[in-house]
C-alpha cells in the first residue's frame, strides 16, 4: 500500500533526526579533542573557512530549490518525460554552479590573510587547507549532484538520510582516531572531500537502481528555462540573505576580534545550531509533502495545516529557547571549561537570535513549497545589507553582542513581517490576523515561562556543576511545558494537533 503524505514526513522526519543526531554527537568530540590535543585556534580556522565557502556557495543560486519545486508536478502525474528532461537542465546548471564556485574560490584565496585578526597556528599553511575545503564543496557539485532532486522530489529524503549517516559516521571515526594518534590537521581534514565523493557515488548507484527510469534524457522547452531563470533571479536575493545572516558573522568575528574568540562563538553556535538542525529535519520532511498538498489540496485546508503546525513550532521553538538559556552556561562550564565562556548576557542574546530565527520557520517553509521567491523579491538585499551594516559597526563597539543584535534585528523587523505579508497576500489570499494574533501569544508565554523556569534554575544551591546541570534539565524539560499546556490545551489547534497525532498512531497500529 502507497505510503500518505503524513507517513512519508515521519519517515523521513526520523531518518533526519538520526542523520542529525549523528552530526551532532561526533562533531561535538571532535570540537573537544581537537581543542585539547591542537588548540583553539585550529577550530577558529576550522569556522572561518567553513563560513567562507558558505559564503562563496552563494553561486549556487538556489537552483535546487526552484528545480525541485518544478518536479512536483510531473512526480505527481508521473510524467517520466518531463522528469527527465528537467534532470538534463539540471545536470547543466550544476556544472556551471561548480565552475562559478572554484574560480570565485582561486580569486578570494589572495585576501584570506586580512580575514584573520591576529596569528594562526604556525604549522599550518592557510592556503593549502582552505584549498582542501574548496575542493570539497566544488566536487559534490560536480559529482551527480542533481540525482539528489529525485529523492527530494519523490519525498524519500529518508534514502538521502540514510546514505549520510552510514557513510558520515565511518568518517567521523576516522577522524577521531587521526586526531588522536596523529594530531596533524592535513590527515584530518582530507577525510572531508574523501566522503563527499563516496556519498556522492553511493546516493548515483543507489537511484540508478531503485529509480532506472529516470534519467538524463530530452529538453524542456525554452518558455520553462525563461520562466525558472525569473525564479531564480529571486532565489539570488534569498540566498545571499540567508547566507550573510548566517555565515557573515563568523567571518566578522574573525577579522575583528580573531580565531580565539571565534572558537568560544563556534562552541555556542555550535550547539544552537544543533537545535536548529534537528528542527530542520522536520521543515525539509514535510516540505515535499507541502509542496504536494497546494498542488492537490483547496487552500482552506492548506491554511488549517499552516495554522496547526505554526502552533507546534511556537511551542517547539519557545521550549527550545528557554532551555538553551538555562542550561547554556552550566553545560558550558562541563564541557570547555570557564576560560572558553560567554558571560551570561550573551547567553540571553543567543536565546533570542535563536527564538527571533525559527519562530517564523513553518510560514517561510511554505512559501519555499509554493515557489513564492519573487513576491519577496527585495527582503533579503534589505535584510543582509542592514544585518552586514550593523555587524560591522556594533561588533568593534560591543563585540560578539553586536553580532547577535545585528541578526536579531533583521529577522524581527524585516524577515518576518515581510514573509508573512507575502505568504497572506499572494498564497492565502486573506488576512493575517490569526497567525501574528498565534504569534505574539507564543511570544507571551515564552517571555512568562522563561522567567518562571529561569527563576526556579537559580534557586539550585549546589557545588557540583553535574548536579546543577541535571537538575536544570529536569526544570526545563517540565516547567515550560506545563505552562504551555495551561494556556494552550482549550485551543482549536491543541485539540486538532491531539486529533491528528491519535490517528497516525492508530494508522501505524492497524
Amino acid at each position: 500500500m502507497a505510503e500518505s503524505r503524513t507517513e512519508k514526513s515521519i519517515k523521513n522526519a526520523l531518518t533526519g533526526i538520526i542523520y542529525k543526531m549523528v552530526g551532532i554527537f561526533f562533531p561535538f568530540f571532535i570540537r573537544t579533542v581537537m581543542i585539547k590535543k591542537l588548540g583553539a585556534e585550529y577550530l577558529g580556522l576550522n569556522s572561518l573557512f567553513t563560513s567562507i565557502l558558505q559564503v562563496l556557495s552563494l553561486s549556487e543560486l538556489g537552483i535546487g530549490n526552484a528545480m525541485v519545486y518544478s518536479m512536483y508536478k510531473p512526480m505527481a502525474e508521473n510524467n517520466i518525460d518531463r522528469v527527465c528532461a528537467l534532470l538534463t537542465l539540471y545536470r547543466k546548471f550544476y556544472t556551471i554552479i561548480a565552475s562559478i564556485i572554484l574560480i570565485l574560490g582561486i580569486l578570494i584565496s589572495p585576501f584570506l590573510k586580512y580575514l584573520i585578526n591576529g596569528g594562526y597556528p604556525s604549522d599550518i599553511n592557510i592556503y593549502i587547507l582552505y584549498f582542501i575545503y574548496l575542493f570539497n564543496t566544488v566536487i559534490s557539485y560536480f559529482l551527480f549532484a542533481y540525482k539528489k532532486s529525485i529523492l527530494d522530489a519523490m519525498q524519500k529524503v529518508s534514502i538521502e538520510n540514510t546514505i549520510q549517516t552510514v557513510i558520515t559516521i565511518i568518517m567521523y571515526i576516522f577522524q577521531i582516531i587521526v586526531l588522536i594518534f596523529t594530531k596533524n590537521y592535513y590527515a584530518y581534514i582530507i577525510l572531508l572531500p574523501i566522503s563527499t565523493i563516496v556519498i556522492n557515488i553511493f546516493r548515483n548507484s543507489i537511484i540508478k537502481k531503485e529509480y532506472p527510469q529516470y534519467m538524463c534524457r530530452g529538453d524542456v522547452e525554452k518558455e520553462f528555462v525563461v520562466e525558472l531563470y525569473k525564479k531564480i533571479k529571486a532565489l539570488i536575493g534569498h540566498k545571499i540573505g540567508s547566507n550573510v545572516i548566517w555565515f557573515a558573522d563568523s567571518i566578522v568575528i574573525s577579522a575583528f576580534l580573531g580565531l580565539h574568540t571565534l572558537a568560544i562563538y563556534s562552541n555556542y553556535y555550535y550547539i544552537m545550531n544543533a537545535i536548529i538542525g534537528l528542527l530542520a529535519v522536520i521543515y525539509n520532511a514535510i516540505l515535499a509533502s507541502i509542496g504536494n498538498s497546494l498542488v492537490t489540496e483547496d487552500m482552506d485546508k492548506n491554511h488549517n495545516d499552516f495554522i496547526l503546525l505554526n502552533f507546534a513550532n511556537n511551542w517547539i521553538v519557545g521550549w527550545a529557547s528557554i532551555c538553551l538559556i538555562c542550561l547554556y552556561q552550566p553545560f558550558m562550564e562541563m564541557w570547555m571549561g570557564n576560560d572558553m565562556m560567554f558571560p551570561f548576557y550573551i547567553v540571553v542574546m543567543f536565546g533570542v537570535y535563536f527564538y527571533s530565527w525559527m519562530f517564523n520557520k513553518v510560514g517561510n517553509t511554505y512559501k519555499n513549497a509554493a515557489g513564492m521567491w519573487r513576491e519577496d523579491f527585495w527582503k533579503p538585499y534589505v535584510s543582509s545589507i542592514i544585518n552586514l551594516i550593523l555587524n560591522i559597526i556594533l561588533v568593534s563597539k560591543i563585540g560578539v553582542a553586536g553580532v547577535l543584535i545585528s541578526t536579531i534585528v533583521a529577522s524581527v523587523f524585516i524577515e518576518t513581517p515581510w514573509e508573512a505579508y507575502v505568504l497572506y497576500k499572494y498564497m492565502f489570499k486573506r488576512s493575517g490576523f490569526l497567525y501574528f494574533k498565534q504569534l505574539c501569544m507564543g511570544i507571551m508565554v515564552t517571555i512568562l515561562s522563561l522567567i518562571i523556569t529561569y527563576s526556579l534554575c537559580i534557586m539550585i544551591l549546589v557545588e557540583n556543576i553535574v548536579l546543577i546541570f541535571s537538575i536544570r534539565v529536569i526544570i526545563c524539560l517540565i516547567i515550560p511545558n506545563i505552562i504551555y499546556a495551561i494556556f494552550f490545551l482549550k485551543t482549536k489547534e491543541f485539540s486538532l494537533a491531539i486529533t491528528k497525532f491519535t490517528i497516525i498512531i492508530k494508522n501505524k497500529i492497524g
